[in-house]
């Protein structure tokens, strides 16, 4: 293992390293609500984190850096949470489980609310783009699409997009609906005949009584 690479993960494991990152991503939530993110300094950042410049800077570059790898740890930290194995045609393969992904959005909503500001011009299609490879890698464990069935990238363009618009919607809606609900209403959407690919989207997790407001 390289030493580069033994630092990638000591820094997704190590709690310090955790604290830290949730630290930052807080301050950012927090200094959004009143500067746009051209004033954002480090300064600022290490300031309203309550840590070190020193600290910020062993694990980032500057503040660039600290947004591109924050962006991909919200994205690779959601689809760890999510993932499950399924097998649609008898081998295994990876699947979303929507029940842990929902509870993600619920738990991290803030950091993801501002993910998704236009401010942010990389991560929605930065998310749409795993979506849709991960659908894709999916497709290939199917039978190839009947002639009453759209085809694969069709199919996964329009899953990834309808998912990642309703969890939008969801947030700005200040997740007025309960994440076991949402799940439910995202299944009930869904038209397996016509888009199999959607079975990437389990129904793990959302088997709770349909009890539409949160608590």
């Amino acid at each position: 293992m390289t030493k580069g690479r033994e630092r990638d993960v000591i820094s997704q494991t190590d709690p310090r390293v955790v604290r830290t990152n949730e630290r930052l991503r807080q301050a950012l939530s927090t200094l959004l609500q009143q500067q746009s993110l051209k004033q954002i300094s480090v300064q600022k950042l290490t300031q309203t984190a309550q840590i070190t410049r020193g600290t910020f800077y062993l694990h980032y570059k500057d503040k660039v850096d600290f947004l591109e790898q924050t962006e991909q740890q919200v994205i690779d930290e959601w689809f760890a949470a999510a993932k499950t194995t399924l097998a649609p045609e008898g081998e295994p393969t990876t699947g979303f489980a929507l029940g842990p992904a929902l509870r993600y959005v619920d738990t991290h909503h803030s950091i993801l609310l501002v993910l998704l500001h236009p401010q942010f011009t990389q991560f929605q299609p930065r998310l749409l783009q795993r979506f849709e490879r991960e659908l894709a890698g999916y497709a290939q464990h199917l039978p190839t699409p009947s002639n009453a069935q759209p085809p694969w990238d069709v199919q996964t363009a329009f899953l990834a997009t309808a998912f990642t618009g309703l969890v939008h919607h969801w947030l700005n809606d200040n997740r007025r609906y309960r994440p076991e609900y949402l799940g439910q209403s995202f299944c009930q959407l869904l038209k397996p005949e016509a888009t199999p690919v959607a079975a990437w989207f389990a129904p793990i997790g959302i088997d709770m009584p349909a009890v539409t407001e949160k608590a």
